[in-house]
């Protein structure tokens, strides 16, 4: 088995209350390398003279990982965001994963929802619930959607690559700027690269009223505006990412299909919510079917044609609901 160094790259933008921790949980887990990619200066509790710090003032997630990336000398880096946290035994299990398999390039594993206290919590959204990554050995190879809606765990801090091969996707990462977990999934498939999704939860994936994801702790206009800003980034990642697919793949092809849709439907909810000629966004995405795999944006577009105002309250209460916490 090879020597495997570990890294974690920590990112932040102006959110300061969680980052010892996530730091900390790094550090405890036998990280070789703590490379901290954030918007602002100060010494990190408990972790001081352990830790690399790197400056960077774009808000982007994918630069900040570009940063940390470029500036690590590990064989394989993983990604922590700065609210959540790492399980004790996730550094030896990426050691042993990436050590065993040297053209190994993607690994992204379970996680277990907390709360702003760090308690567990139950959370029924689709992106926490509902995944089997235990099954991923039976995939098909070919059904993106399947992989993505059934399979995958996704999130960022769930995230692992091989440096060496991530490093060579940066430029096209800088440009899709957000939806980092996604980008890494789709350019090891685009690769033809082994990856592997594991179903132990080696992340805490912490839920608070300060995620730009989800509505816990906001009023209808605070999401409003949140979710304009998502559906942006998401529609600008997920455009560049349709973009690599087709280049690879063809326009025909099952990935290259779901990636164009997602774009359109994240452009219809930002016009949606920003009051961009709401009714001609929503016949433009039912025409080019957005909604055709995913019936939240195909059922906001119908109600759209007739009242805006009221897809908005409908989309707001639907979050709340996916959401809830108990």
């Amino acid at each position: 088995m090879t020597p495997i160094r570990v890294a974690a790259v920590v990112t932040a933008h102006d959110r300061r209350e969680f980052l010892p921790f996530a730091v900390r949980s790094a550090l405890d887990g036998g990280a070789d390398e703590v490379l901290v990619v954030r918007n602002f200066a100060g010494p990190i509790e408990g972790c001081e003279g352990r830790y690399k710090d790197i400056p960077c003032a774009t808000p982007d997630t994918n630069e900040k990982e570009a940063c940390g990336l470029e500036a690590s000398q590990s064989d394989v880096v993983g990604f922590l965001d700065d609210d959540d946290l790492w399980a004790p035994e996730k550094v030896p299990r990426l050691r042993a994963l990436f050590g065993a398999d040297p053209d190994l390039v993607y690994f992204c594993n379970a996680h277990r929802p907390i709360d702003a206290l760090g308690q567990p919590v139950a959370a029924s959204h689709r992106e926490l619930a509902d995944k089997h990554p235990e099954a991923f050995d039976r995939w098909d190879g070919k059904d993106f959607e399947s992989l993505v809606r059934t399979l995958w765990p996704g999130n960022n801090s769930s995230t692992v690559v091989r440096r060496t091969w991530a490093t060579e996707w940066l430029v096209p990462f800088r440009e899709a700027g957000w939806s980092a977990d996604l980008f890494w999934l789709v350019v090891a498939l685009l690769s033809r690269r082994p990856i592997l999704l594991g179903a132990d939860p080696l992340t805490m994936l912490r839920l608070h009223g300060a995620n730009m994801s989800h509505t816990r702790g906001t009023s209808p206009a605070e999401f409003r505006a949140r979710h304009q800003t998502t559906c942006e980034r998401f529609a600008q990642s997920n455009g560049t990412l349709a973009r690599l697919s087709v280049e690879r793949f063809g326009p025909s092809a099952p990935m290259s299909v779901y990636l164009t849709e997602a774009t359109e439907g994240f452009r219809f909810f930002a016009d949606l919510e920003a009051g961009r000629q709401p009714r001609s966004a929503a016949i433009r995405a039912l025409r080019r079917h957005a909604g055709r795999r995913d019936r939240g944006v195909l059922l906001t577009a119908l109600v759209a044609t007739g009242s805006p105002a009221l897809a908005r309250r409908l989309l707001f209460r639907s979050s709340e609901r996916r959401w809830r916490l108990g």
